[in-house]
């Protein structure tokens, strides 16, 4: 028994050798040139070893992607039900946001700025259609998140406004991370704050 789960130790850190190796690869070259082969040499592992844990470049690429979103989705859940007030929900939603991107730059990055600049057919043509159904299923639920707290604040759109509204904010904190990206550490807690106080005023009236 020991040596089995031993062996299930063991192959799972070498996923995450895997996993972190690619990670790296990924933000630094971007997609396109990035190899198997590369990342088998960045892990320390034979390509056919690196085979065997991923079938593909996209395999791990979405895996990589769907890690980013559990992430960003599990602190999401946790901070935004610890508020008391639907103003106070608001403001943990963006606190979060904000503070996933400085705690975990390479998911941040590889979720929302990797994925966008790389060509269409560098990434999402290379995707099956099974990866794609995952990776839109995690940014639905984290948008979920956002369009309860709404709800609960009064909202009284169509279901169809709520989610255009739920696309702007999310597409405004991406933005202001974006400030920040560019601008550099010291303004990102003023960059932030304006941007919360900005959001705040704009959709969370009344709560």
């Amino acid at each position: 028994m020991e040596t089995q789960e031993r062996r299930e130790r063991e192959k799972e850190k070498r996923r995450q050798d895997i996993l972190d190796a690619a990670r790296r690869l990924f933000w630094d070259n971007g997609y396109a040139s990035t190899t198997m082969p590369q990342i088998a040499e960045a892990a320390a592992l034979a390509p056919g070893t690196l085979y065997l844990y991923f079938p593909s470049k996209s395999a791990l690429y979405a895996e990589l992607l769907v890690e980013g979103y559990d992430l960003l989705l599990e602190r999401m859940q946790a901070e935004v039900s610890l508020g008391a007030s639907v103003r106070q929900r608001g403001e943990a939603l963006v606190d979060v946001f904000f503070q996933f991107a400085r705690d975990y730059p390479e998911y941040f990055d590889i979720i929302f700025f990797v994925i966008q600049s790389e060509t269409r057919g560098a990434v999402s043509d290379a995707l099956e259609p099974g990866q794609v159904k995952r990776l839109h299923a995690r940014e639905d639920a984290c948008k979920a998140v956002a369009a309860e707290v709404l709800e609960r604040a009064g909202y009284d759109g169509s279901p169809g406004e709520l989610q255009t509204t739920v696309d702007a904010m999310w597409s405004m904190l991406v933005g202001a991370v974006f400030v920040f990206r560019k601008t550099g550490k010291k303004r990102f807690a003023a960059v932030a704050g304006q941007a919360k106080r900005v959001l705040l005023d704009a959709v969370f009236r009344g709560g």
